[in-house]
């Protein structure tokens, strides 16, 4: 079994995070020299709030995410820290106390290939998308393969709308949009919104 590593001096935390299920042994350690000895492949958990963690502009992280899948947590999460951790080699970013079934969500994603990105930062991302492919139309084929409201939330999500506005303008239930964006990421062979969006937009 791989190991799920649970970066923070927190004891608090570290119990709350050992109760994410996600088939990986959980190991709790205050110090970021875990990351060192840590085996190759294995999940680390980081609370950016730990001593003596380095910055994330500190060369280090991407050094550590070479070897390993690193996901970012703060209990005051930032839009700019989003940004800065994914630059250095994180999978994801997330408020380190999000419900249980979301950080079963965030490794899930992250462990399947994909990255957990947060809706102001992929709003970012898609708008820089945009800018940088305006001429560009969506990769034909990938309608074929979705049913047609499965189409209109593939539509929606790439354009980084939230799974409850997408509800909302479609008239159907957040819980019905999750499952339909499963279902849509299985047939597109996707693993997040974001390679859905660089899929839909044509940069797939």
């Amino acid at each position: 079994m791989s190991t799920l590593l649970l970066l923070t001096h927190d004891r608090a935390l570290a119990a709350y995070w050992a109760q994410i299920s996600v088939g990986l042994a959980p190991v709790a350690a205050g110090t970021s020299a875990a990351l060192v000895t840590l085996p190759p492949r294995s999940v680390a958990l980081c609370d950016l709030a730990l001593p003596g963690l380095p910055p994330l502009s500190d060369p280090a992280w991407l050094g550590w995410s070479r070897t390993h899948t690193l996901v970012a947590a703060s209990t005051v999460p930032d839009a700019s820290e989003h940004v800065a951790a994914l630059a250095a080699g994180c999978r994801g970013y997330a408020h380190a106390y999000a419900p249980l079934a979301d950080w079963h969500r965030v490794l899930e994603t992250v462990l399947n290939g994909g990255f957990w990105i947060g809706q102001e930062v992929m709003q970012q991302l898609l708008g820089g998308l945009q800018r940088t492919l305006p001429h560009t139309s969506a990769t034909p084929g990938w309608q074929a393969r979705l049913s047609e409201r499965e189409q209109e939330v593939a539509r929606l999500a790439a354009r980084g709308e939230p799974s409850k506005l997408i509800a909302r303008q479609l008239g159907i239930t957040e819980r019905t949009v999750k499952a339909h964006l499963s279902a849509i990421f299985a047939k597109l062979g996707v693993a997040d919104r974001l390679q859905l969006a660089l899929l839909v937009n044509g940069a797939g």
